[in-house]
């Protein structure tokens, strides 16, 4: 039997370097094509004034903006904050990134700054959350995700069933498959800058606002 730990240790190197070795320019046009996907994917919605969790990108990540300069967005705008690092725990915060005071920067690991709401913003609760944004190291097609390894969102997703899990990545981060272990969760919709992979469950969400049944 194979590793899996090793299995996702050699994919997330490979994905990692192919990630900070992308121009800063191709990353920018690839993350406005993103960003295009994103908002056409929203009109097909189902958000009813509930909450859409994102997360605020590192540099190698697709510098994607959920926000409309209008602020006519069909969705409540929330972002991820860290509450627990040592017990790897986040939550959904109101928050907005053209709003300054309302962010924290934080260094957990000396060399590694994370912008995340602000301690006094509105938490949001499980069931005020419609969708959440995924950032990842690789994707496949059916909805499998491999993170960084310290598993922040395999907890986060777990304590909101409900809620659609949409992953957010370049095409080139797709892959066949991912090394998968049972505490890994799984993604509804997978959105990159060429194209976009749906499961059953996205479907599901689009007919009820929430989804009904997990594997």
């Amino acid at each position: 039997m194979p590793d899996v730990s090793k299995l996702k240790q050699v994919l997330r190197e490979e994905a990692r370097n192919r990630l900070e070795s992308m121009p800063f320019f191709d990353l920018i046009e690839k993350s406005a094509r993103l960003r295009e996907h994103f908002f056409r994917w929203v009109e097909s919605g189902s958000f009813a004034n509930r909450y859409l969790v994102a997360f605020y990108p590192f540099q190698s990540e697709p510098q994607i903006n959920i926000e409309d300069e209008q602020r006519n967005e069909p969705y409540r705008v929330a972002y991820v904050r860290v509450d627990d690092w040592s017990a790897r725990v986040m939550s959904a915060r109101e928050a907005r990134r053209d709003q300054p005071g309302e962010w924290e920067e934080i260094e957990p690991i000396a060399g590694t700054k994370i912008f995340q709401p602000h301690p006094t913003q509105a938490f949001c609760p499980s069931d005020s959350i419609a969708a959440i944004l995924v950032p990842g190291l690789a994707f496949s097609a059916n909805g499998e995700r491999l993170g960084r390894g310290a598993g922040f969102y395999d907890r986060f997703l777990a304590q909101n069933p409900a809620a659609l899990r949409v992953g957010i990545g370049f095409f080139e981060q797709v892959v066949n498959s991912v090394p998968h272990e049972s505490f890994d969760q799984k993604l509804d919709i997978v959105l990159t800058d060429r194209e976009v992979f749906e499961t059953n469950r996205f479907s599901g969400w689009k007919k009820h606002g929430k989804v009904l049944e997990r594997d």
